[in-house]
């Protein structure tokens, strides 16, 4: 039986059509920041005609070649590599009408050493080393947007992200550590307005067809994919920078490209995010929580041969504290996705976050994201079986976190404009047996991990990581150019139940910011 793990792409928050393509983390919110309301509102500055963002990545790494992730003894087997990506935004202003372009190109590993891992279901396609590989271009945004009377109304491809980037997330926040590399992205007709104009309340109604997310993938020139598509209600009260609380429903219905596995769920997704502002520090307070539910038949068990219930729920949060006058920013990271304890009933619980949203760098990441890869391709490997049975495709997460609960506190010293020096820590454990699909159906059913042992207990590791940055300034006041080096490394301690031993990635990141 294969679990079957929903994360999906929603609708942003960022109820305004127009919205700011930049690259630098910025909190999520609308763009409205409130007056006293005895004060006039001042007039709104008037937009540039064109404004151009973008991003130039090289990153090269080290994983851990000798990383075994599967019963054959096949090791990881990638060397020293490096991968490319140039991401270039631009928005046109024009009489009220915004449009929006985005695309990435060159994403892809460009030299070095592919992994040993068969198969080419890693989105990443760490398997090959090309410049022009299988997703080397990608269009993120080609939209229009504008008001008409009391809404605005915007229409295109467009990313989606939402809340802190627990299911929907548009690749472009950057983690605590690590990368991000995907972004969820959907073609999407959205009416949102403000209705009562002295309030910051938002509403917004979207329609979606999906590109690509976590669960589905679909090529508009080819006509080959899933056909997933989403309708979605927001509700948000709150201006940018100040507390706010929003929540969202979503119906998803998907049908895989057989034209024969078929989902239809439902999400309900609560965010609340609040500073507050002491002498002493800045603080920020967020958290959000979502549950899934519906039927699927993407997956069967042995009990439900066709289909599944679906009901699984995640939870995250996040405390910050940004010290004044020190240079010190401190906070406290966690989060929490339901597992499925029983593999053989007719429903999931599995819940995953989305494949951009970081737990550290390691141990989900790098180590369970390459063993998901390779549980793919042992059962997908005619020898093993006649054919892989519904919803193994689902097991290639990406690395994402997911049925699981992560606590990661992290420190970070800012002691010059262009040098900053961060190191966390972070504590995992599973929220149902773990186990590996293809070495527990050869132990007859018994919780198995990678390599063969019996697994026992929910402990999954711990994690360090550290990260130094240099740059990140801009090379002088009136030049948008932003160049940095960006040197990280996480150290995973893995427990036996998965494998044991200790897992290291080294990356290394020159980057230049526009």
């Amino acid at each position: 039986m294969i679990l079957l793990s929903l994360s999906l792409a929603l609708a942003g928050d960022e109820v305004a059509v127009g919205v700011d393509p930049g690259l630098t983390p910025a909190p999520p919110g609308p763009t409205v920041v409130l007056a006293p309301a005895d004060t006039p509102a001042p007039p709104p500055a008037k937009k540039p005609w064109f404004v151009n963002t973008g991003e130039l990545r090289l990153i090269g790494s080290l994983p851990p070649a000798d990383l075994v992730v599967d019963l054959d003894g096949t090791t990881l087997g990638q060397g020293p590599v490096l991968d490319s990506r140039l991401r270039d935004g631009s928005t046109f202003t024009w009489k009220g009408v915004e449009a929006n372009l985005e695309f990435d190109l060159f994403n892809a590993q460009i030299a070095g050493d592919a992994w040993d891992i068969r198969g080419e279901e890693d989105a990443r396609h760490r398997e090959s080393v090309n410049p022009i590989g299988p997703d080397w271009a990608r269009l993120r945004k080609l939209s229009l947007g504008g008001r008409i009377g009391p809404m605005m109304v915007e229409g295109g491809v467009t990313t989606s992200h939402w809340g802190l980037g627990m299911l929907a997330n548009d690749g472009a926040h950057d983690p605590e550590f690590g990368r991000s590399d995907f972004g969820d992205r959907v073609i999407r007709l959205r009416v949102a307005t403000q209705p009562i104009a002295t309030q910051p309340l938002f509403v917004a109604i979207a329609g979606d067809r999906v590109l690509d997310d976590e669960n589905a993938t679909w090529d508009p020139l080819e006509g080959e994919g899933a056909a997933a598509w989403q309708g979605i209600a927001t509700v948000i009260y709150g201006a940018k920078e100040h507390p706010r609380v929003g929540v969202y429903g979503v119906y998803r219905d998907q049908m895989e490209a057989d034209a024969v596995r078929h989902t239809q769920v439902g999400v309900v997704d609560v965010y609340a995010d609040a500073p507050v502002a002491t002498p002493a520090a800045n603080f920020r307070f967020a958290a959000e929580g979502a549950t899934i539910f519906g039927r699927t038949s993407r997956a069967s068990s042995y009990q439900s041969r066709d289909g599944l219930d679906v009901l699984s729920g995640g939870a995250t949060a996040l405390v910050e504290a940004r010290m004044r006058p020190l240079p010190l920013r401190v906070a406290l990271r966690g989060g929490w996705s339901s597992g499925d304890a029983d593999p053989n009933d007719g429903q999931s619980g599995d819940f995953s976050f989305d494949r951009d949203f970081d737990a550290g760098m390691v141990l989900f990441d790098e180590l369970q994201g390459a063993v998901d890869a390779a549980s793919y391709a042992e059962l997908s490997d005619h020898e093993n079986a006649g054919q892989p049975p519904d919803g193994a495709e689902t097991l290639v997460g990406e690395g994402a976190f997911r049925h699981a609960i992560f606590a990661q506190p992290v420190v970070e010293v800012t002691p010059l404009p262009w040098l900053s020096v961060k190191a966390g820590f972070t504590a995992a454990w599973s929220t149902r047996p773990v186990e590996e699909p293809y070495a527990s159906f050869r132990a007859g059913g018994v919780p198995t991990n990678q390599l063969g042992q019996a697994t026992s207990g929910y402990d999954l590791g711990t994690e360090v990581d550290w990260a130094l940055k240099f740059g990140d300034v801009r090379l002088k006041p009136n030049c948008p150019a932003m160049p940095a080096l960006l040197v990280q490394g996480g150290h995973a301690f893995a427990a036996d139940n998965l494998g044991g031993g200790t897992v290291t990635l080294v990356t290394a990141a020159a980057r230049l910011r526009w």
